[in-house]
């Protein structure tokens, strides 16, 4: 006898909490009747509604609806139990008694589907627990974000005729995965002189988790005559979430087109090729490249070479274009024994992009003796030198013969 009673009670411990309806039969049942919203986004609070339905007899004392919050959600701006009365015999479907519970959703909750408990029972009786995954609470964000992280190009500009490799990192910030994700570069557009390069303009990638980050490369290539300057790229992302939502993100990549300037500086031509003189200097900027350069400035810079005849150490010469030369003459005193004359100027400027640049030239130039500028025909011989010799050796040539003659005459005497 002892036996069967523990073989009941064991019965009844399990399965109470699994059908409740067998031990109750005329116990009202609670179906989960609808969220709103619907999916409910993480922080948000949900409007949870239950449908109470008595198949059996009235039943004789009020019946409690119980909800048991646990994570993720919290009750909000509500009460967890609540007293609904008496429920009249064949109460359901339209008739039912709808109970409704207002619970938050935690900020940091996951995506998918989560549980929630509801306890009823009738008066002081037993709960009738709804536990075990019977209801069930659907998160997923508004909208599964995808993050284009950083777009990158290698080299930085783009030089006419050349390639570059241009990176798209994005990343995955919903709490799903996100799927086929498909990017794709418009380059249609007769403004835009670049076109893929060996590989393809759109792109895939299959799967990203969620919190992973993925990239995808493009090599491009630039026109030959494309002008330098930043060209907007239109670039079109879709995507789908896990329940097949479909996504698109309609971005702009930033190409620059354009190559570090080739600016040289040098000096053309002087007025004097010797030390301790005066001389006129003309210094003379190239630009070799295909890039044009604006804003211009030269600083002469102090050396112990030579001193500054010219009034200001700076000159502003402002654009030079691709292919093109500026002079400048300035005026300087060499100073006495320099044999190779330092000439340092700094030049800052900016590419047609912006960029700026900064570079500093210690141009050089030989100074020569007297004797090989005249040898080189590159300054005329003077003859006041000789004519002083021809001097000298006649006036001494003249006192020989008076001398000689003088003594002549003192002998026959």
């Amino acid at each position: 006898m002892k036996n069967k009673i523990i073989l009941v009670l064991v019965i009844l411990l399990f399965v109470v909490p699994l059908a409740p309806a067998l031990l109750y039969p005329d116990h009202p049942t609670v179906t989960l009747l609808s969220q709103d919203p619907d999916p409910a986004e993480p922080g948000q609070v949900v409007e949870v509604k239950f449908k109470i339905e008595n198949d059996g007899e009235q039943t004789s004392e009020d019946v409690v609806v119980k909800i048991v919050p646990k994570s993720p959600f919290s009750i909000y701006n509500d009460v967890a139990e609540k007293n609904i009365g008496k429920i009249r015999a064949g109460q359901t479907g339209a008739d039912a008694v709808i109970v409704e519970f207002k619970v938050k959703i935690d900020e940091e909750a996951v995506e998918g589907e989560a549980e929630i408990d509801v306890l009823l029972k009738v008066a002081d009786g037993a709960w009738v627990a709804y536990t075990d995954g019977e209801f069930t609470v659907d998160i997923q964000t508004h909208d599964a974000v995808l993050e284009v992280v950083k777009i990158t190009s290698d080299p930085e500009q783009v030089p006419p005729g050349g390639t570059a490799i241009i990176e798209v990192l994005v990343k995955n910030l919903a709490d799903s995965l996100l799927k086929d994700i498909r990017f794709k570069l418009d380059l249609d557009s007769a403004d835009i002189p670049l076109a893929p390069y060996q590989s393809s303009s759109e792109g895939r990638i299959p799967l990203l988790k969620s919190g992973y980050q993925k990239s995808l490369s493009f090599q491009l290539i630039a026109s030959p005559d494309a002008q330098a300057g930043m060209y907007k790229v239109p670039l079109n992302i879709s995507y789908n979430d896990e329940k097949g939502n479909h996504y698109r993100i309609n971005d702009v990549l930033a190409v620059l087109v354009g190559e570090r300037p080739k600016l040289k500086a040098y000096i053309k031509k002087s007025t004097s090729l010797q030390d301790d003189k005066p001389a006129t200097i003309t210094l003379e900027l190239a630009n070799p490249g295909t890039t044009d350069i604006k804003f211009l400035e030269v600083s002469l810079l102090p050396s112990e070479d030579y001193q500054l005849v010219t009034v200001s150490d700076y000159i502003y010469i402002g654009d030079l274009d691709s292919d093109d030369t500026e002079s400048e003459e300035i005026d300087i005193f060499i100073d006495r024994k320099v044999k190779v004359l330092e000439f340092p100027v700094k030049l800052k400027y900016t590419d047609a992009n912006n960029q700026a640049y900064q570079q500093q030239f210690n141009l050089k130039l030989n100074l020569h003796s007297s004797y090989t500028l005249k040898k080189f025909g590159l300054i005329s011989s003077s003859n006041t030198g000789t004519m002083v010799g021809l001097i000298l050796i006649s006036a001494g040539a003249f006192y020989l013969y008076r001398r000689k003659k003088k003594n002549k005459k003192v002998s026959t005497s």
